[in-house]
């Protein structure tokens, strides 16, 4: 049998070079496509390659009679040809597929599953994944330099960390909104004490929380131990000149009852108090032991109020922070402060993103 390798710019070409060599009986054994010239595998010419094979006849053989074969044309034979061609890298494309894709699903799902364990919702933690090095240097997802890029990508959805500043002229007016039992008037408390006691600001607190006497009696007995002005407002008109009446201190601190996502009156309520100034930095406070469904559907009602910054209560409590990170992802708002027990002043602190994160990834 002879064999030859035969290379033309198309596979019309190859075919006739084929016929005129070896005739009509020879044989394609194999073909391909490859790029000749270029850089790198840039830019070059694409080129085919045929294998061709022909049977030798014995000596004196030719004197034997033989049938008399229609053969296929050039045309058809180009055409089968492609044909074998297109499957073929259709063949080393998948294989290619099926031997990667497993292998990078497999290093990543466990930091997947991570995130996924500690409430992170499905669709955001492939996305958060997606991306990460899968090169065979790397062996499994618990791989510190795999965590680590993760750590670093989690950490950017932390980064809007802005509490309270006092300007150096005029006073700060912050107000606290959010649903009932997130620890409101606690929060608005250790704020207080705070940056009265500890930092030396002239504070006077707000009330518009008149549906719990309780709540009322708590912030005046947090007042008096700290040794600041509070007042009651029951209308926007009232809260008017409650804050023009406080216009001499540094902050102002409001304290607004919870409100139920489902009730329109008392959002639009809320909403008409904090529009006597369109100043004030309002903070939505949710509570992180809160399912993260139902932490979307707070959000999207109490936008009504325009909340600038998030504040997170009850770290303590919570078995993962999937709920904040969910949140994060979904709207790019600033985070204030984190709480963790009920001592007051202490067990708040501004949002830091490394710790949050470490939450997020504990095993």
């Amino acid at each position: 049998m002879k064999v030859k390798l035969y290379t033309a710019s198309t596979i019309n070409d190859a075919m006739a070079q084929v016929k005129s060599d070896l005739g009509r009986d020879a044989v394609i054994l194999h073909t391909r496509k490859f790029r000749k010239g270029g850089f790198l595998g840039f830019f070059g010419k694409e080129m085919v390659e045929v294998m061709a094979a022909v049977d030798t006849p014995p000596v004196g053989s030719a004197a034997l009679a033989k049938p008399t074969l229609v053969r296929p044309s050039v045309e058809d034979e180009a055409k089968v040809a492609s044909m074998q061609l297109e499957l073929a890298n259709m063949r080393k494309l998948l294989e290619q597929l099926v031997s990667k894709i497993p292998q990078q699903e497999q290093r990543l799902s466990s930091l997947y599953q991570l995130l996924v364990k500690n409430d992170v919702e499905p669709d955001i933690a492939r996305n958060l994944v997606q991306g990460l090095p899968d090169d065979n240097s790397i062996i499994g997802a618990a791989s510190p330099i795999v965590r680590q890029l993760l750590f670093d990508r989690l950490c950017n959805y932390f980064q809007k960390v802005e509490g309270i500043t006092i300007p150096q002229n005029g006073t700060k007016v912050v107000a606290l909104i959010g649903p009932t039992g997130v620890g409101k008037t606690t929060t608005i408390a250790k704020l207080a004490a705070n940056f009265a006691l500890r930092d030396g600001y002239k504070v006077a607190l707000i009330t518009a929380d008149t549906y719990r006497i309780a709540a009322v009696e708590q912030l005046k007995t947090y007042a008096d131990i700290i040794g600041i002005p509070i007042e009651i407002v029951y209308t926007p008109d009232e809260m008017k000149a409650a804050l023009y009446r406080h216009r001499d201190k540094h902050l102002v601190l409001i304290d607004t009852a919870g409100r139920s996502p489902n009730n329109q009156y008392q959002l639009a309520e809320l909403q008409a108090l904090l529009s006597v100034d369109p100043y004030i930095d309002t903070h939505l406070v949710l509570s992180t032991t809160t399912k993260y469904k139902d932490a979307l559907e707070l959000v999207k009602k109490f936008s009504v109020c325009s909340p600038q910054k998030f504040l997170f209560t009850k770290i303590d409590e919570a078995s993962n922070l999937g709920t904040v990170l969910n949140l994060l992802y979904q709207f790019p708002t600033k985070l204030s402060y984190v709480t963790s027990g009920q001592n007051v002043p202490d067990d708040i602190e501004l949002a830091n993103p490394s710790k949050l994160v470490n939450l997020i990834l504990r095993d």
